[in-house]
């Protein structure tokens, strides 16, 4: 289902192929976790999964968008969820530390912002539906840290070099709102009444229309309703706002 070529893995494994001396021995061990976790048989990606987790600091965004299509895949939805939320961040932080000679539409981030654009409709409808999951993958996130080992380059060309403590202020701000933001919307789903509408007004957009188990229209406008009462009680943003707005 999802294990299609994704943006950021034709990118990555082209770059394989082309990568200079210099920058092919310096993402080394990358190139074969790439290999593993794009393997279809689960014996050799899960293992390569497992591996990812516990270097995830140490990770590009390239390899953490590739993990969570294969968690997806072996349906690890927390697992997804963590390498999906701190991806964007890891690529923020490699871009700050490796400001890209490229702009424009050769700028390096528009193939993450793809790959990003991919994934999430097969994400996050899932992962909203399981708040203890989605609470523990932010909890996670929260406490994740990027770290930069010896010789750690990305596959763009870059100017001159940061520093990782640089990088990190770069990217601290946007991490703080985003906690803001999905740390509302994790309080939001404890909240029955609000999840129980939240769940309406999913089945209502995802369901075909000639499905019998598809909410009625009355029974999504009830629930946007309600959730937009419960997100204005609490004094939070919820989806039930943001869908307005994007009205």
């Amino acid at each position: 289902m999802l294990m299609k070529k994704l943006t950021v893995i034709a990118v990555f494994g082209a770059l394989i192929t082309c990568s200079s001396v210099s920058t092919a021995q310096s993402r080394s061990v990358e190139e074969g976790l790439y290999h593993q976790l794009t393997n279809e048989n689960a014996s050799v990606s899960g293992p390569a999964l497992d591996h990812v987790l516990k270097q995830s600091q140490e990770c590009s965004a390239d390899v953490l968008y590739i993990a969570c299509n294969v968690a997806l895949r072996q349906k690890r939805l927390e697992d997804a969820g963590f390498f999906f939320y701190i991806a964007p961040f890891r690529a923020k932080f490699d871009k700050a530390l490796f400001p890209p000679k490229q702009s424009g539409s050769d700028d390096p981030m528009l193939a993450y912002a793809e790959t990003k654009a991919e994934l999430g409709p097969a994400l996050n409808p899932q992962i909203i539906r399981q708040p203890k999951v989605y609470a523990r993958a932010l909890a996670r996130v929260k406490s994740w840290q990027p770290k930069v080992t010896e010789g750690y380059t990305p596959w763009w060309e870059y100017s001159q070099k940061t520093t990782a403590k640089e990088a990190a202020e770069a990217i601290a701000k946007d991490r703080a709102d985003f906690m803001e933001h999905m740390g509302g919307l994790s309080k939001l789903l404890q909240d029955e009444a609000y999840f129980s509408a939240l769940k309406t007004a999913q089945d209502y957009n995802l369901k075909l229309s000639n499905d019998k188990s598809r909410p009625s229209e009355k029974s999504y406008q009830a629930a946007i309703q309600t959730m937009e009462r419960i997100e204005k009680e609490k004094g939070i943003e919820g989806i039930a706002a943001i869908t307005k707005e994007a009205k």
